[in-house]
């Protein structure tokens, strides 16, 4: 006979027994917003990847999106090799997503694509399409293509990079890690991350011919940079942000792939005090490069908008560079750590003439 007290604990654990089902129906007929196989997305798998000071939640920790080029044929092998380079991101840390047209579709293509990447894994892609107001001109804005990526998925980094950039996917995850443990030590709310790219030839225009990689793997990523140069300082290929690190309702429809969208983010973020971070030490970002821009009259009508927004908030280009960036990441005996910029002066606040609201929550840069 059960005493008053294993009635109790019966009661309890029955009680807790439908919570713990109610959740699970409730989890299992979500229906997402973006069509993808959720159970292999979620998969923990095992990697070499250093874990620290993150939850075990069904938070991942970054959210990588990008647009392609849908006309230009010569960019097509170029934005192959950048799907294979980012199957090569774990799937238990990150989603991966592109914005696109309605009639977009992924075409499997290429060695790297065809031989190291199993017809299954075609599922674990996200595509959001560009609705009319992410577009300017025909072309994809960027605050917009962030807004719209943190509604739909939740992880504790979101990061956009143009589609014809590689990279090491260690060196990355690690230098964001520092980032996030960085930020998160100095209650540093308000925050942006950038970097530059190593220049590689990828496409010869007088053959027609395109690298294309074999593996998409680190050691690739790492040949493909050994004895490239580091491109201009002043131009920026991806940002890093959190959900709410950065107030992307603020920012003008700059569309992405053009002048001065770049600069604007660098300069406005330090007349507002918002913490600008440099991974260019510790992180390689191979820049796919020679193939020409195709200039046609939705370019021409992007370049036009975005020299129009810049015109009306920005007096010069001083203070664009990467050199203005806070903080940097470097290495000390192997480690990723976070450093003041030495670089970083007074010339770096731009005057702009727009007014800009302080929004940093701590004045730490004062200590």
């Amino acid at each position: 006979m059960l005493s008053k007290f294993g009635i109790v604990v019966i009661v309890i654990i029955s009680f807790q027994s439908i919570i713990y089902m109610g959740i699970y129906m409730y989890s299992t007929l979500h229906v997402p917003l973006i069509k993808a196989n959720s159970t292999a997305a979620h998969k923990k798998r095992s990697s070499g990847y250093i874990r620290s000071g993150f939850n075990d939640s069904d938070t991942k920790f970054l959210t990588i999106f990008t647009t392609f080029s849908e006309r230009e044929l010569p960019r097509f092998r170029i934005q192959n090799n950048t799907l294979c380079n980012y199957e090569k991101f774990p799937k238990h840390l990150t989603e991966r997503a592109i914005f696109a047209s309605d009639g977009f579709h992924l075409r499997r293509d290429g060695k790297c694509w065809l031989e190291t990447v199993s017809n299954k894994n075609d599922s674990d892609w996200n595509i959001i399409n560009l609705e009319p107001h992410m577009t300017a001109a025909g072309r994809p804005v960027l605050r917009q293509m962030f807004i719209e990526t943190q509604k739909r998925f939740n992880t504790d980094l979101y990061m956009y990079s143009n589609g014809d950039i590689l990279f090491h996917v260690e060196k990355l995850i690690t230098s964001l890690e520092e980032v996030k443990r960085f930020t998160e030590a100095h209650n540093i709310r308000r925050f942006i991350v950038f970097g530059a790219r190593h220049e590689a030839k990828f496409y010869n225009s007088a053959s027609n011919g395109t690298v294309e990689l074999m593996s998409g793997l680190d050691d690739e990523i790492t040949q493909r940079g050994q004895g490239t140069k580091l491109g201009r300082l002043d131009a920026q290929d991806y940002f890093i942000t959190s959900e709410t690190s950065f107030p992307w309702d603020a920012v003008p429809d700059y569309v992405i792939s053009l002048p001065a969208f770049d600069n604007w983010l660098l300069m406005f973020s330090n007349k507002a005090d918002i913490a600008t971070f440099d991974i260019t030490a510790t992180n390689l970002a191979v820049h796919q490069a020679g193939v020409p821009k195709f200039e046609d009259n939705n370019y021409q009508k992007s370049m036009s908008s975005n020299r129009k927004l810049w015109n009306e908030s920005i007096i010069s280009y001083v203070g664009s560079g990467l050199n203005c960036c806070k903080w940097k990441t470097v290495y000390k005996e192997s480690k990723v750590i976070m450093v003041k910029n030495p670089a970083f002066n007074k010339n770096c606040i731009a005057k702009l003439k727009i007014p800009v609201e302080n929004l940093l929550d701590e004045k730490i840069f004062e200590s």
